[in-house]
Protein backbone atom coordinates (compact mmCIF):
# COMPACT_ATOMS: atom_id res chain seq x y z
CA UNK A 1 0.00 0.00 0.00
CA UNK A 2 1.80 3.24 -0.57
CA UNK A 3 2.11 5.53 2.13
CA UNK A 4 -0.01 8.48 2.48
CA UNK A 5 0.72 11.78 4.54
CA UNK A 6 -1.95 13.83 5.72
CA UNK A 7 -4.84 13.24 4.39
CA UNK A 8 -8.56 12.54 4.71
CA UNK A 9 -9.97 9.26 3.20
CA UNK A 10 -13.45 9.25 2.22
CA UNK A 11 -15.61 5.95 1.67
CA UNK A 12 -17.86 7.15 -1.49
CA UNK A 13 -20.60 5.76 -3.24
CA UNK A 14 -22.51 8.77 -4.67
CA UNK A 15 -25.59 8.39 -2.51
CA UNK A 16 -26.45 11.96 -0.99
CA UNK A 17 -24.71 11.49 2.26
CA UNK A 18 -21.52 10.03 0.88
CA UNK A 19 -21.91 13.84 -1.08
CA UNK A 20 -21.99 15.46 2.10
CA UNK A 21 -19.08 13.48 3.82
CA UNK A 22 -17.33 14.68 0.75
CA UNK A 23 -18.08 18.41 0.91
CA UNK A 24 -17.26 17.97 4.65
CA UNK A 25 -13.73 16.48 4.12
CA UNK A 26 -13.02 18.71 1.54
CA UNK A 27 -13.60 22.00 3.23
CA UNK A 28 -11.83 20.24 6.13
CA UNK A 29 -9.04 19.85 3.82
CA UNK A 30 -9.23 23.36 3.25
CA UNK A 31 -9.11 24.30 6.67
CA UNK A 32 -6.44 22.49 7.77
CA UNK A 33 -3.88 21.33 4.87
CA UNK A 34 -4.87 17.87 4.29
CA UNK A 35 -5.30 16.26 1.12
CA UNK A 36 -8.49 14.10 0.14
CA UNK A 37 -8.90 10.54 -1.01
CA UNK A 38 -12.19 9.86 -1.69
CA UNK A 39 -11.86 5.54 -2.02
CA UNK A 40 -15.11 3.99 -4.85
CA UNK A 41 -15.44 0.44 -4.53
CA UNK A 42 -16.50 -0.88 -7.55
CA UNK A 43 -18.15 -4.41 -7.56
CA UNK A 44 -18.52 -4.70 -10.86
CA UNK A 45 -22.48 -4.61 -11.36
CA UNK A 46 -23.88 -2.47 -13.65
CA UNK A 47 -25.83 1.17 -12.99
CA UNK A 48 -29.11 -0.71 -13.15
CA UNK A 49 -28.62 -3.53 -10.97
CA UNK A 50 -28.09 -0.66 -8.52
CA UNK A 51 -31.02 1.54 -6.99
CA UNK A 52 -32.43 4.15 -9.10
CA UNK A 53 -30.22 7.02 -9.45
CA UNK A 54 -26.70 4.72 -8.91
CA UNK A 55 -24.16 6.37 -10.54
CA UNK A 56 -21.77 3.97 -11.98
CA UNK A 57 -17.99 4.08 -10.70
CA UNK A 58 -16.96 6.40 -13.43
CA UNK A 59 -19.59 9.30 -12.87
CA UNK A 60 -18.55 8.81 -9.15
CA UNK A 61 -14.81 9.94 -10.19
CA UNK A 62 -16.26 13.23 -11.76
CA UNK A 63 -18.58 13.84 -9.37
CA UNK A 64 -15.56 13.84 -6.32
CA UNK A 65 -13.70 15.48 -8.65
CA UNK A 66 -16.18 18.37 -9.25
CA UNK A 67 -16.84 18.48 -5.46
CA UNK A 68 -13.05 18.80 -4.58
CA UNK A 69 -12.16 21.55 -7.44
CA UNK A 70 -15.37 23.60 -5.90
CA UNK A 71 -14.15 23.49 -2.17
CA UNK A 72 -10.37 24.21 -3.59
CA UNK A 73 -9.13 21.52 -2.30
CA UNK A 74 -6.22 18.98 -3.45
CA UNK A 75 -7.17 15.36 -3.53
CA UNK A 76 -7.88 12.69 -5.98
CA UNK A 77 -10.65 10.06 -6.50
CA UNK A 78 -9.75 5.84 -6.18
CA UNK A 79 -11.46 3.33 -7.68
CA UNK A 80 -11.03 -0.09 -5.75
CA UNK A 81 -11.94 -3.92 -7.13
CA UNK A 82 -13.90 -6.55 -5.10
CA UNK A 83 -11.21 -8.46 -5.64
CA UNK A 84 -8.99 -6.47 -3.18
CA UNK A 85 -11.79 -7.28 -0.58
CA UNK A 86 -14.82 -5.94 1.08
CA UNK A 87 -15.91 -2.61 1.31
CA UNK A 88 -15.37 -2.32 5.20
CA UNK A 89 -11.88 -4.02 4.70
CA UNK A 90 -10.43 -1.69 2.00
CA UNK A 91 -11.64 1.05 3.98
CA UNK A 92 -9.75 0.04 7.10
CA UNK A 93 -6.57 -0.78 5.21
CA UNK A 94 -6.43 2.34 3.15
CA UNK A 95 -7.03 4.51 6.55
CA UNK A 96 -4.21 2.76 8.30
CA UNK A 97 -2.24 5.99 7.45
CA UNK A 98 -5.17 8.36 7.01
CA UNK A 99 -5.46 11.29 9.90
CA UNK A 100 -9.33 10.61 9.86
CA UNK A 101 -11.83 8.75 7.99
CA UNK A 102 -15.18 10.19 6.64
CA UNK A 103 -18.61 8.36 5.59
CA UNK A 104 -21.64 9.29 5.23
CA UNK A 105 -24.59 8.39 8.20
CA UNK A 106 -26.55 6.11 5.43
CA UNK A 107 -25.47 5.10 1.42
CA UNK A 108 -26.73 2.71 -1.21
CA UNK A 109 -25.74 0.19 -3.22
CA UNK A 110 -22.06 -0.53 -3.41
CA UNK A 111 -21.05 -0.16 -0.01
CA UNK A 112 -24.80 0.65 1.75
CA UNK A 113 -24.61 -2.55 3.69
CA UNK A 114 -21.37 -0.98 5.28
CA UNK A 115 -22.01 3.30 5.81
CA UNK A 116 -25.88 2.86 5.88
CA UNK A 117 -25.49 0.40 9.07
CA UNK A 118 -22.12 2.07 10.58
CA UNK A 119 -21.05 -0.16 11.24
CA UNK A 120 -19.55 -1.27 14.92
CA UNK A 121 -16.53 -2.68 13.06
CA UNK A 122 -15.47 -0.47 10.99
CA UNK A 123 -15.84 2.55 13.33
CA UNK A 124 -14.16 0.57 16.58
CA UNK A 125 -11.12 -0.38 14.28
CA UNK A 126 -10.36 1.98 12.29
CA UNK A 127 -6.94 3.16 13.61
CA UNK A 128 -7.80 6.97 12.86
CA UNK A 129 -10.70 9.12 14.03
CA UNK A 130 -13.85 8.32 12.37
CA UNK A 131 -15.96 11.02 11.13
CA UNK A 132 -19.87 10.42 10.22
CA UNK A 133 -22.07 13.02 8.34
CA UNK A 134 -25.64 12.43 7.95
CA UNK A 135 -27.95 15.22 5.47
CA UNK A 136 -26.74 18.23 4.77
CA UNK A 137 -24.35 19.97 6.93
CA UNK A 138 -25.60 23.20 7.99
CA UNK A 139 -23.55 26.53 8.39
CA UNK A 140 -25.24 28.33 11.39
CA UNK A 141 -23.89 26.17 13.84
CA UNK A 142 -20.42 27.34 15.51
CA UNK A 143 -19.44 25.30 18.33
CA UNK A 144 -17.88 22.20 18.83
CA UNK A 145 -18.82 19.99 21.84
CA UNK A 146 -17.26 16.80 23.09
CA UNK A 147 -18.38 14.46 25.61
CA UNK A 148 -15.91 14.63 28.32
CA UNK A 149 -15.79 11.91 31.30
CA UNK A 150 -12.41 11.79 32.18
CA UNK A 151 -11.12 8.55 30.36
CA UNK A 152 -8.36 8.81 28.05
CA UNK A 153 -10.38 8.65 24.69
CA UNK A 154 -12.23 11.28 25.89
CA UNK A 155 -9.00 13.65 26.51
CA UNK A 156 -8.12 12.24 23.09
CA UNK A 157 -11.29 13.62 21.85
CA UNK A 158 -10.89 16.61 23.40
CA UNK A 159 -7.82 17.58 21.84
CA UNK A 160 -9.36 16.26 18.45
CA UNK A 161 -11.77 18.98 18.87
CA UNK A 162 -9.60 21.26 19.78
CA UNK A 163 -7.33 20.93 16.61
CA UNK A 164 -10.41 21.66 14.76
CA UNK A 165 -11.28 24.79 17.06
CA UNK A 166 -7.71 25.98 16.43
CA UNK A 167 -8.43 26.47 12.74
CA UNK A 168 -12.22 27.05 12.71
CA UNK A 169 -12.04 29.45 15.53
CA UNK A 170 -15.21 28.16 17.12
CA UNK A 171 -15.75 27.97 20.85
CA UNK A 172 -15.28 24.43 22.63
CA UNK A 173 -18.02 23.23 24.57
CA UNK A 174 -16.49 20.22 26.94
CA UNK A 175 -19.57 18.68 28.15
CA UNK A 176 -19.54 16.06 31.26
CA UNK A 177 -23.02 14.58 31.55
CA UNK A 178 -23.66 12.37 34.88
CA UNK A 179 -26.82 10.10 35.47
CA UNK A 180 -28.19 11.63 38.55
CA UNK A 181 -30.37 8.72 38.26
CA UNK A 182 -33.78 8.19 40.22
CA UNK A 183 -34.01 10.67 43.13
CA UNK A 184 -35.88 11.19 45.82
CA UNK A 185 -35.84 14.52 48.17
CA UNK A 186 -35.38 13.39 51.91
CA UNK A 187 -37.74 14.48 54.60
CA UNK A 188 -36.98 18.36 54.62
CA UNK A 189 -38.08 18.11 50.63
CA UNK A 190 -34.14 18.58 49.62
CA UNK A 191 -31.75 16.58 47.67
CA UNK A 192 -29.75 14.05 49.19
CA UNK A 193 -26.33 15.17 50.36
CA UNK A 194 -24.91 11.99 48.15
CA UNK A 195 -26.52 14.42 45.19
CA UNK A 196 -24.83 17.15 45.84
CA UNK A 197 -21.46 15.31 46.71
CA UNK A 198 -21.64 13.23 43.04
CA UNK A 199 -22.08 16.72 41.04
CA UNK A 200 -18.91 18.20 43.41
CA UNK A 201 -16.85 14.91 41.98
CA UNK A 202 -18.80 15.37 38.40
CA UNK A 203 -17.30 19.19 38.36
CA UNK A 204 -13.92 18.10 39.40
CA UNK A 205 -13.56 15.40 36.47
CA UNK A 206 -14.61 18.11 33.88
CA UNK A 207 -11.97 20.43 35.62
CA UNK A 208 -9.28 18.44 35.37
CA UNK A 209 -10.05 17.12 31.99
CA UNK A 210 -10.12 20.49 30.96
CA UNK A 211 -7.14 22.02 32.49
CA UNK A 212 -4.33 19.70 30.49
CA UNK A 213 -5.52 19.93 27.42
CA UNK A 214 -6.02 23.96 27.63
CA UNK A 215 -2.74 24.45 28.26
CA UNK A 216 -1.65 22.96 24.81
CA UNK A 217 -4.59 24.92 23.16
CA UNK A 218 -4.58 28.36 25.00
CA UNK A 219 -6.28 30.12 21.90
CA UNK A 220 -8.50 28.12 22.08
CA UNK A 221 -12.35 28.83 24.03
CA UNK A 222 -12.85 26.18 25.77
CA UNK A 223 -16.67 26.27 28.04
CA UNK A 224 -17.19 23.67 30.57
CA UNK A 225 -20.95 22.23 30.61
CA UNK A 226 -21.79 20.10 33.38
CA UNK A 227 -25.03 18.50 33.26
CA UNK A 228 -27.71 15.65 35.22
CA UNK A 229 -28.80 13.51 32.45
CA UNK A 230 -27.41 10.62 30.49
CA UNK A 231 -24.33 11.31 28.52
CA UNK A 232 -25.76 9.93 25.32
CA UNK A 233 -29.06 11.81 25.07
CA UNK A 234 -26.81 15.24 26.49
CA UNK A 235 -24.87 14.98 23.63
CA UNK A 236 -27.69 14.49 21.06
CA UNK A 237 -29.70 17.09 22.89
CA UNK A 238 -26.38 19.28 22.04
CA UNK A 239 -25.76 18.18 19.00
CA UNK A 240 -28.88 20.33 17.40
CA UNK A 241 -26.94 23.56 18.33
CA UNK A 242 -23.35 22.24 17.23
CA UNK A 243 -21.13 22.09 13.93
CA UNK A 244 -19.28 18.61 15.27
CA UNK A 245 -19.62 16.84 18.41
CA UNK A 246 -16.75 14.77 18.84
CA UNK A 247 -17.02 11.58 21.41
CA UNK A 248 -14.07 9.19 22.50
CA UNK A 249 -14.62 5.38 21.04
CA UNK A 250 -15.24 4.15 24.77
CA UNK A 251 -15.80 5.43 27.71
CA UNK A 252 -15.17 4.72 31.83
CA UNK A 253 -16.81 1.73 33.71
CA UNK A 254 -18.19 -0.50 31.69
CA UNK A 255 -18.21 1.12 28.93
CA UNK A 256 -14.40 0.73 28.62
CA UNK A 257 -14.93 -3.34 27.89
CA UNK A 258 -16.66 -2.27 24.52
CA UNK A 259 -15.12 -1.58 20.95
CA UNK A 260 -17.47 1.18 20.64
CA UNK A 261 -19.26 2.64 23.58
CA UNK A 262 -22.88 2.67 23.74
CA UNK A 263 -22.96 6.45 24.32
CA UNK A 264 -20.60 6.80 21.00
CA UNK A 265 -23.29 4.14 19.18
CA UNK A 266 -26.34 6.15 20.28
CA UNK A 267 -24.70 9.66 19.56
CA UNK A 268 -23.80 8.71 15.69
CA UNK A 269 -27.40 7.13 15.25
CA UNK A 270 -28.98 10.03 16.08
CA UNK A 271 -26.82 12.95 16.42
CA UNK A 272 -28.20 16.15 14.33
CA UNK A 273 -24.59 16.76 12.81
CA UNK A 274 -21.81 15.75 11.69
CA UNK A 275 -19.77 12.92 14.50
CA UNK A 276 -16.60 12.10 14.83
CA UNK A 277 -15.29 9.15 16.68
CA UNK A 278 -11.98 9.18 18.24
CA UNK A 279 -9.61 6.37 19.54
Amino acid sequence: MTSHNATILVGYDGSPDADSALQWAAETSVLEGHDVRAVIVDDGTSPTDGPPHQDPPSEMVAKVEAVLTGAGASGVAERHGRDEGDVESILLQEATDADMLVVGGRAHGRVGAVLGSLSQHLLGHAECPVVVVRGAVGSEADRIVVGVDGSEESIAALRFACRRASVTEEPVVALHAWNAGHVQLDHRGQLPDEVGARSVKAAAVLDESVAGVQLDYPAVTIEEELVAMPPAEALVEASANASLVVTGSRGRGALAGLLLGSVSHHVVRLGQCPVAVVR
